[in-house]
């Protein structure tokens, strides 16, 4: 059924309202972390070092926007590149709301506005969670010369590229879109566990260089964990505990505690510099539709 335009105006407020909405906690975290910061530990090259880190990071966030389009092919809702960008990055903020769904009803809401069918845009979110879960769970392999006592690192290596391999293996069989979107969820998440093993490193992170792929590994685990838990925005918490749990073998817990804010940090201003580049895109869209 076609909407009105008034009921297209009144979605797109939504949508950016939640939006809006991730921004307000999104500044008060950074607030809260600015104060956990170890000033002289981190130093002047540190925080060159943690901007770099949130440019790159927000970036990233591109796959997840684009694994997004790929879904929504998947399900018969063919959308532009810079639409889908616009649509994520500015509904994305919203999973810093209490909740941790309000990310997904922004969407949900701005895609309507844009003339999609609400089924599609439900089952685009349920195969991306679906993703997610599967994807972050095969980083488990990583973590095996953390958890087991002896284990050689190379070991956790093959484990997890031949999982992967196989798990895209299968994901191809449901169609080539849906493929394409499984290796930019992965993607994304490798990268982000990266993110947090150079932020572990510029916390002062002690151990051999051979360990920073168990070390994006249990970071991923413990985004996955936050991602699962109901109720709790961004797993916020929930993250943080998971991973002084892992990591507690290799490091004090002031410097996996520092890891921790600097890791939080960089996502956040990730994200908030990937929410800017969403309003980029939406404004050039707008510019086209006139």
């Amino acid at each position: 059924m076609a909407l009105s335009p008034g009921a297209r105006i009144g979605l797109n407020r939504i949508g950016a309202l939640l939006g809006l909405a991730g921004v307000v906690f999104v500044g008060g975290r950074l607030h809260s972390y600015a104060g956990e910061i170890d000033l002289h530990r981190v130093g002047a090259g540190g925080y060159v070092a943690i901007a770099a880190l949130a440019g790159l990071y927000g970036a990233s966030n591109l796959l997840l926007a684009l694994g997004w389009q790929r879904l929504l092919h998947q399900v018969g809702a063919p959308v532009s590149r810079s639409w889908a960008i616009y649509a994520y990055a500015v509904s994305q903020l919203a999973k810093y709301v209490p909740g941790n769904i309000f990310q997904f009803a922004g969407r949900q809401a701005i895609g309507v506005a844009a003339g999609i069918g609400n089924g599609p845009l439900v089952k685009s979110t349920a195969y991306e969670l679906a993703i997610l879960i599967v994807g972050g769970a095969l980083f488990s392999p990583l973590l095996l010369s953390l958890l087991v006592a002896g284990t050689p690192a190379w070991l956790g290596w093959i484990s997890f590229a031949a999982i992967v391999a196989l798990a895209l293996r299968l994901a191809v069989t449901r169609g080539a879109e849906f493929g394409a979107a499984a290796i930019s969820y992965l993607a994304f998440l490798a990268f982000s566990g990266l993110v947090f093993a150079a932020a572990y490193d510029l916390a002062g992170g002690f151990g051999d260089f051979a360990l920073y792929p168990a070390i994006a590994g249990a970071y991923v685990l413990a985004w996955l964990v936050g991602l699962v838990t109901p109720g709790v925005p961004a797993g916020i918490g929930v993250r943080e505990a998971v991973l002084i749990f892992l990591l507690g073998g290799l490091s004090s817990g002031p410097v996996i505690l520092l890891a921790v804010v600097i890791g939080r940090a960089i996502t956040v201003l990730g994200d908030l510099l990937f929410f800017a580049g969403g309003q980029i895109a939406g404004a050039w869209l707008r510019r086209r539709v006139r």
